[in-house]
């Protein structure tokens, strides 16, 4: 089947698909309510995520309760889109997904450093193995760090942890770290598996999200962490649409945070940081937009591509982040006006 037979048939699967997406009016009334419960009563009444909600005691649900329910959402969804893709291609689509499994590498990583035990929480990590190589039994078996990386031998993320295991390097900030730059390597990697027009758009898509995080990172890495030049660019990504080489050592080598801005204002991305605002409360924020909004251009531009699957991915992922978004609010009793400077939909 050529490819405009398969997008043809996957399109319309996703437009059915997205006719479950919250709408304005529901965004409206979630920022309305006051308590987590009241949340959950309200998406289990009125929305799609009644589904997954129908067997749940909502008045005593807990915000981890919730995450859980939405993970396996995003199982379901998945699992239907991958259905319409062969060989390379499906394999590009199950690589989106591993971000997913990084998310509960990491959460077991900090369970370990925390002295808990991962078996307590083997329910709750229910991507680990889903789409990777990974054996989920040796990994809850892990008592340490080292532990947790020598398990995961044999599967894609091996490559990336392994290099920790020099002795030097083993704890948690570098672990999560190179799971996160493995993660987008592999994506890099997977493109190489689409052809034509697809293997275009990809490079200009994954190339803007590596420019967005890596000047992220560059910036935190400076700011919080105190870390050398040299450390910070061993952690950037090694491609990137507008950020060369030459570019990201220039941002890593800043002498300090005012050099560093005046050189991001000389890229694309100056938006990330406005003058007489708080960066690092919406940093996050901008970002997802700024994506968000590229996304819907490139859907538009390219209707019949790869672009309308890696949409309704990140798409879904963004609404589930307004939710939790939302929660945080009530927790922390912020007014729904406010609240909306969070989201990454805007209505």
């Amino acid at each position: 089947m050529g490819n405009s037979l398969v997008y043809a048939a996957v399109n319309t699967k996703i437009r059915a698909m997205e006719g479950d997406f919250l709408t304005a009016a529901d965004y409206k009334n979630m920022l309305q309510k006051h308590s987590v419960p009241e949340l959950a009563r309200y998406l289990k009444d009125n929305t799609h995520y009644a589904e997954f909600l129908k067997d749940v005691d909502v008045e005593k649900i807990s915000r981890r309760e919730l995450e859980e329910i939405f993970r396996r959402r995003i199982i379901s969804d998945l699992d239907r889109l991958i259905y319409y893709f062969k060989r390379g291609y499906k394999d590009f689509v199950r690589s989106l997904y591993l971000k997913y499994e990084i998310a509960d590498i990491k959460h077991l990583a900090r369970l370990i450093f925390n002295g808990s035990k991962p078996q307590d929480f083997s329910q709750s990590l229910t991507f680990i193995g889903k789409y990777s190589r990974l054996q989920p039994e040796k990994l809850f078996a892990a008592a340490s760090i080292r532990d947790l990386i020598t398990s995961m031998e044999g599967s894609e993320f091996y490559p990336f942890v392994k290099p920790l295991l020099d002795g030097r390097r083993e704890n948690l900030f570098r672990f999560e770290m190179v799971l996160d730059m493995g993660y987008f390597s592999m994506i890099n990697q997977m493109r190489e598996k689409v052809s034509g027009t697809d293997y275009k758009i990809l490079q200009f898509w994954e190339g803007t999200v590596a420019d967005l995080y890596n000047i992220q990172w560059i910036y935190r890495g400076k700011k919080f962490y105190r870390l050398l030049p040299e450390e910070l660019l061993n952690y950037t990504l090694e491609f990137g649409e507008e950020l060369s080489f030459t570019k990201r050592k220039a941002l890593c080598y800043a002498a300090n945070l005012e050099e560093f801005y005046e050189l991001v204002q000389s890229t694309g991305y100056q938006f990330l940081f406005k003058k007489n605002q708080t960066q690092d409360i919406y940093m996050e924020r901008r970002i997802n937009r700024y994506i968000y909004h590229l996304l819907k251009a490139l859907n538009r531009k390219y209707p019949m591509t790869i672009i309308q699957t890696i949409c309704y991915v990140w798409f879904l992922e963004y609404e589930i982040k307004d939710i939790f978004a939302i929660c945080e609010s009530i927790r922390y009793r912020i007014t729904p006006e406010e609240a909306r400077r969070f989201l990454v939909r805007a209505f």
